[in-house]
Parts: structure tokens; C-alpha cells; sequence
């Protein structure tokens, strides 16, 4: 069985004294001696286990794939040692044999470990840009990350758009009244602006006080964060927008200078400190190929001004030199895919091309961002998060030279899959999960077609502000290759992400039918699907985290048990009918738990020890996930 396990690896902890060679594993009473009963069983009435009968029950009651056993017979200490060290629940960390995966496929025929707004470190809203995010995730295994650029603030560059934001009719940027250029981003300074604005109107209208700026409560660096729910459009409350805490007002003044005339990394329209853009590639350039030769793409979302977009190209050039995609593999004529195999080491640009009808009419290095909106911008995750600046998003024209670094993986907007656009080999749909379900009840067939031959990219809705994730496995069904996830969380969807991408380095194969080269007549209702039955037996546990308020007692009233659920698709998932509850992760229809046991050494009773999933019909195992 293939199913892909959803471990929550924060609450396992590994037993710490049985000699395995050099290691030494504490096992239970209770948990040996249900081993130990096991391979009584096994050797049938043998001395010691032989090779055969070991290799049967690694096989047929394990699910594992053709075990790789050395010796003939095991005596019961070497049949515990090679259960645990090669085929436990730890062995799912390690890599998968690099002559065991699949890299002939084109680069579209991979589902591709993904994060969205890589560089925060915490929320959506307030949360710090990190060029260590960066790090993190790559050492993790994710091959898609995400960079929003900005303009670097330059006193010059500063003024000069505050002035020409003013003649232009866009955003006021009055920096006598409010924070510099070089203290907070000019576009957070503008959300400052509008919601003091907001702020003042509320305080008139329900005629609160207000509080002046000699008072301890009030100063010129304080900002509110608005206090949005999940939901929420955004409301202010004007006794909340006005406290600010000490260390937030701190962690403002006290940031790291920024590199004067080069671009910057943050969440535009927000409160979140920046990061400078060089620091980021660095970083990237560091760990970029440290456990895995597999390829990263680099989603680029494009904010800054012609003059900085120039600087970008000069920076990645500099910082990922040998390594960039700077132009066509040569096996790919006629904007064929490349395989995987041949973009080992390799980091490839998703970006939006330039435009050529501004392009030739000579106007587009003066065009600046503020002067057209977008509705649905190509460039990702932006599209439908709430602003209090604008209802619109800001459409930032693309240099030539910057255009020209997508070269396997453009970004496309999305109108219809009627479109050139959407048969172009190297266009990548970006589209927020929202919209992704509407297309799959809408256009199921088509989205679904689309996939198998060419990339989409999933992104969470706006409203998430909190950096809760989206269900993955939701979108993977779909076809969908890319499913960006808050990495900042280590919540339900990020243990199916986890359990999808463990062992594989960030790229697993799709399955049958998912692929380009399947028969075309081979739609989602002709996938092989199967029926299976999946029984997991609890037999004991050790060493279970105590809950704070029973360690006193050493855990003698502690009740444990064990929750399962199986994530398997829906009838209405698969039939294209609209997905109650949309992207959020939903109430899983099979779930089972074992009864309790007692203290931290749990023992579960027979009669309540096994969890059984059976007749579970049309599931393809390669998607579905136990956790």
C-alpha cells in the first residue's frame, strides 16, 4: 500500500536500552513483549526467523516494497534491530534512493514542494522578513519559494515618488507627519496613512476622545495592526488600532539598516519589516543545493520600479552565477519542457514577461506602479488579500531584462484555458485556492486536462492572514503542481504537505493518469482507482509527552489514545460538484481512534486497539494520506 503517512513529528519521541550495534533504544516491558510475541509467531516454531518468512510479513502485513534482507535467519535482537532501523517510522525522513527516482519526466509531470511569502517568519500582517526563512525551508525540502520585491528607500527615490504619488492622484505619502523612508517602507507609511484616517473618522463618529501625541500611549512610530478576522473585511476598532506594544514600537526603530538603492523583501501594504533582496539570494545561493541536486524555481513577485527591476537582474546574476537558467535547455526545441534530470543544480525564474505593446511605444521605464491597477494580477499571492489602501492591486510593468529570465517558467494571468496563453509549455497559472474550486466546479474537466500538461500554481486566500494553511491534497487531486503553504505553521496542512514530500527532495512523480504522456481519453474519471481496506493495529506506546498539569502525579491518571483519520478524495471532489466549506480544511469523513490507555507506558486492550478503514472505494493510494 502507498499510502503517504502525516506523522506529527513535534509530539514523537524517539525511545532513548536495547544494544542495536552503536545505538541503544529503550523499549518498553509492555511494547517488547509484544514483540517478542510477534516473532514467536513469524518463526514458527523455529530457533530463529528465517529470511523468507521475515521478507513475507515486511511484504504483505507492513506494506513495505521489496525489502532488502542480508541474512538468512534472525534471532529475535537482529529481527528488532533491522524492523526499527530500516523499515520504523523514522526511516520516512530519510531520502529515497536517488536510483529509485523517476527524473525522465517533464518538469510539469511533478507535484513540487511549495511555500507561500517565504520570507515571514510569522503572520501575515505583522510578521518579520527573514533571509533565515529562506534557509530553513530549503533544508526542509521545499523547491518552490516565494519573494515579493519591493523599491529599496533611498532618500531620493522616496521624495521623488512621494511627489510624484501626489501629481499622479496615488497614494500620499507625507513623511513630515509620519515615518520615514528609511524607518518603515513608503508603502506601509501609506497604510499608516489611511488607517489614521480611518481611525480619526471612527473616533469622530462615536465621539471618542482623542489621544494626542504627548501621551505615553501615543507616538509617531506607532502603528496598529488592523484587527482582521479570519473572515473579516477589516473593521477597525479604534481603541485597539491605537495600543501598540513596547517591543513592537522597538522592534521598528531598532531594525537592521537596509541596503541604500537596492530592492527589498517584505509584504507589501503591511506591517512587516523588510529584508533587503541581495540577502535573500544570498541566502537561497547558500543552502540552495546543501541535501538535494534537484532543480528550485524562484516566484518572483514584482512590485518595484524599471530602475530597481534592473538592479534585481544584476543582483541574481551576481549572487546565483553558474546556477540561474539565463536561456533554453538545449534539448528543448520549440519551447519543449525539460526533464527533471536535466536541470540537476539548476535555479529556474517564474516571473511575468514584459509587455510588448509598451515595450515598443517607448513608454514603459516611466510608467510607474501607481498608475494602473490590476484586478487580477499574474503575480500571485496578492490578488485577494485585503488592503486598506486600495480595493485594487497595484499592475507593475516588467523590464525586458528581468522578463527575459523566464525562461522555462512564466507567469501567466488567468482568463480562460481557450487561450494561446494557456497552451504556451512554459506558462504557470497562479491562482488563490478560492478560485482554483469554483474552476473544478465549473470547468472540471478542462482544469483537470490543463494540468496534466502544464503548470498551475495554488496560492492561500487572502484571509489568511494568520498563516493558517489550505488542504493540499485538495489541489494535488486536481493537478495542481505547485500548492504554496505557510511554511510559518505547522499545522493539519502542513502535515499532509510534510507526508507528501518526505524522502522525495521536493519533487514526487504524479501518478497514472496525471501525467502528460497518458492516452488523452485517460480524464480524472478514468484514473486507476482502487478499493482497499486498511487495518492499523495500536499495540503500545512510551515516553508519551505529559500534560502539564499531571506531571506532579508521574502521569498515573493519564488516559492516552490514538486518533486516525484517512484523507482520501470525496465523491464530490471527484464529480466536480462545488466543495462545501471551499479550500478549509473539512471535517474528514473517516476517522476512528483506539480506547484509552493508562500513564506515559500505555497498554491498549484488545478489544480496542485496532482501527479499521474497510470497502473505502475509488481512491488513488499515490494522493491519500493517513494521519
Amino acid at each position: 500500500m502507498a499510502l503517504k503517512r502525516a506523522i506529527n513529528l513535534a509530539s514523537f519521541i524517539t525511545p532513548t536500552v536495547i544494544h542495536f550495534g552503536e545505538k541503544d533504544i529503550y523499549l518498553s516491558y509492555a511494547i517488547q513483549r509484544h514483540l517478542r510475541k510477534q516473532f514467536d509467531f513469524l518463526r514458527r516454531g523455529e530457533p530463529t526467523l528465517s529470511r523468507k518468512y521475515f521478507q513475507n510479513f515486511l511484504e504483505t502485513e507492513q506494506g513495505e516494497r521489496a525489502p532488502v534482507l542480508t541474512d538468512e535467519t534472525y534471532k529475535f535482537e537482529k529481527f528488532l534491530e533491522v524492523w526499527w532501523t530500516q523499515f520504523g517510522v523514522l526511516t520516512a525522513e530519510k531520502p529515497a534512493p536517488k536510483g529509485d527516482k523517476d527524473l525522465s519526466k517533464p518538469i510539469s509531470n511533478y507535484f513540487i514542494s511549495s511555500s507561500h511569502n517565504t520570507y515571514l517568519s510569522g503572520n501575515q500582517l505583522s510578521g518579520r522578513s527573514t533571509a533565515d526563512a529562506y534557509r530553513r525551508v530549503l533544508r526542509q525540502g521545499c523547491r518552490c519559494v516565494e519573494i515579493d520585491v519591493w523599491d529599496g528607500d533611498s532618500p531620493s527615490s522616496t521624495l521623488e515618488k512621494s511627489r510624484s504619488g501626489s501629481r499622479r492622484g496615488g497614494p500620499r505619502l507625507d513623511h513630515t507627519r509620519h515615518i520615514s523612508g528609511g524607518s518603515l517602507h513608503s508603502a506601509a507609511a501609506h497604510v499608516k496613512t489611511t488607517v489614521e484616517d480611518k481611525i480619526e473618522h471612527t473616533r469622530q463618529r462615536l465621539g471618542v476622545e482623542k489621544i494626542h501625541s504627548h501621551s505615553p500611549r501615543c507616538s509617531k512610530s506607532e502603528l496598529a495592526v488592523p484587527p482582521f478576522g479570519r473572515e473579516s473585511g477589516g473593521t477597525l476598532d479604534p481603541a485597539a488600532a491605537t495600543e501598540r506594544s513596547d517591543s513592537d514600537r522597538l522592534s521598528i526603530r531598532s531594525r537592521p539598516s537596509l541596503p541604500r538603492d537596492e530592492p527589498i523583501v517584505m509584504h507589501g501594504w503591511t506591517f512587516t519589516a523588510p529584508v533587503g533582496f541581495r540577502e535573500v539570494c544570498k541566502a537561497i545561493r547558500e543552502v540552495a543545493f546543501e541535501t538535494t541536486s534537484l532543480p528550485i524555481i524562484v516566484s518572483l513577485e514584482v512590485h518595484a520600479d524599471q530602475d530597481q527591476q534592473e538592479i534585481m537582474v544584476q543582483i541574481m546574476k551576481e549572487e546565483w552565477a553558474g546556477l540561474m537558467v539565463e536561456k533554453p535547455h538545449e534539448t528543448c526545441p520549440n519551447g519543449r519542457m525539460p526533464r527533471l534530470e536535466e536541470l540537476l543544480n539548476k535555479i529556474l525564474v517564474k516571473v511575468k514577461k514584459a509587455s510588448p505593446s509598451l515595450e515598443s511605444s517607448g513608454t514603459m521605464a516611466s510608467l510607474s506602479p501607481n498608475l494602473t491597477f490590476d484586478d487580477d494580477a499574474a503575480s500571485g499571492s496578492e490578488d485577494d488579500r485585503p488592503t486598506l489602501a486600495s480595493g485594487k492591486k497595484p499592475k507593475v510593468p516588467i523590464c525586458e531584462n528581468l522578463s527575459n529570465l523566464a525562461i522555462h517558467t512564466h507567469s501567466e494571468t488567468f482568463q480562460n484555458f481557450e487561450l494561446p496563453a494557456a497552451k504556451t509549455p512554459s506558462h504557470i497559472f497562479s491562482i488563490s485556492e478560492s478560485r482554483i474550486l469554483e474552476l473544478a466546479a465549473t470547468k472540471h474537466d478542462e482544469l483537470f486536462s490543463h494540468n496534466r500538461h502544464f503548470f498551475m500554481r495554488a496560492y492561500p486566500k487572502g484571509s489568511r492572514w494568520d498563516s493558517s494553511n489550505l488542504d493540499p491534497s485538495q489541489f494535488w487531486r486536481k493537478g495542481v503542481q505547485m500548492v504554496a503553504m505557510n511554511w510559518q505553521s505547522w499545522d493539519e496542512g502542513m502535515m499532509l504537505n510534510k507526508a507528501m514530500f518526505s524522502g522525495e527532495d521536493g519533487w514526487v512523480l504524479k501518478p497514472p493518469g496525471y501525467r502528460s504522456d497518458d492516452a488523452p481519453n485517460s480524464l480524472v474519471n478514468r484514473l486507476p482507482h482502487r478499493t482497499f481496506d486498511l487495518i492499523i493495529e495500536i499495540l503500545a506506546g512510551q515516553h508519551i509527552p505529559l500534560p502539564e498539569g499531571l506531571r506532579s502525579a508521574k502521569g498515573r491518571s493519564f488516559r492516552p489514545l490514538v486518533k486516525c483519520e484517512l484523507h482520501v478524495e470525496r465523491a464530490d471532489e471527484r464529480s466536480g460538484l462545488s466543495v462545501e466549506g471551499g479550500g478549509k480544511l473539512r471535517e474528514v469523513e473517516y476517522k476512528q481512534k483506539t480506547g484509552a490507555g493508562m500513564t506515559d507506558h500505555p497498554e491498549f486492550a484488545p478489544g480496542s486497539r485496532e482501527i479499521q478503514f474497510t470497502g473505502i472505494k475509488n481512491v488513488v493510494e499515490q494522493l491519500s494520506f493517513v494521519r
